[in-house]
């Protein structure tokens, strides 16, 4: 896949295969693979990618915004981790969350449009908020231009207390 892919879609690939719900290989294994093959078309390409492989993103979206949020120095985020919903007792997970700065990150794929699912989304939305949490719904559209959002998401945690 190296030699077909763009980075950022390679490393989208890479997260998927190793995630950690159920992972179909690991970092250590895909690094002993290159190691032996170190000059395939695609080699650098895919050493490149290794360290930036995470087994937490969900979707290739979320990778994508894992990526922006990285290459631009923002505080790394705890991605696809459960909190408890103090109201209900229930575990939530939201997509990303700097738990220092009580922000929350939600990318809205098109799933998110049906009738029920915005229902929810809107109520769990809301019980996030009751909780002191300030949560940042994204779509397609916003990953489109990385460095403004990487200055919205830096506006929002200087407003949180992030210097």
């Amino acid at each position: 896949m190296a030699a077909l892919l763009a980075l950022d879609d390679l490393i989208a690939v890479g997260d998927y295969l190793i995630h950690h719900d159920s992972p179909l290989t690991s970092i250590d294994e895909i690094g002993r693979v290159l190691a032996t093959i170190p000059h395939m078309r695609g080699a650098r390409r895919a050493r490149e990618a290794l360290p930036l492989l995470s087994d937490r993103p969900e979707s290739p979206q979320e990778s994508t915004l894992r990526l922006i949020v990285l290459r631009s120095g923002l505080p790394e985020p705890e991605i696809n981790h459960e909190l408890v919903d103090s109201e209900t007792g229930k575990e939530v997970r939201p997509d990303f969350r700097f738990r220092k700065y009580r922000l929350i990150l939600e990318y809205q794929g098109d799933y998110h449009r049906t009738k029920a699912q915005w229902r929810k989304d809107m109520t769990r939305r809301s019980r996030l908020e009751a909780q002191g949490w300030f949560v940042m719904e994204l779509n397609a559209d916003d990953l489109k231009d990385p460095r403004e959002l990487a200055a919205r998401i830096r506006m929002v945690l200087a407003r949180q207390g992030q210097r």
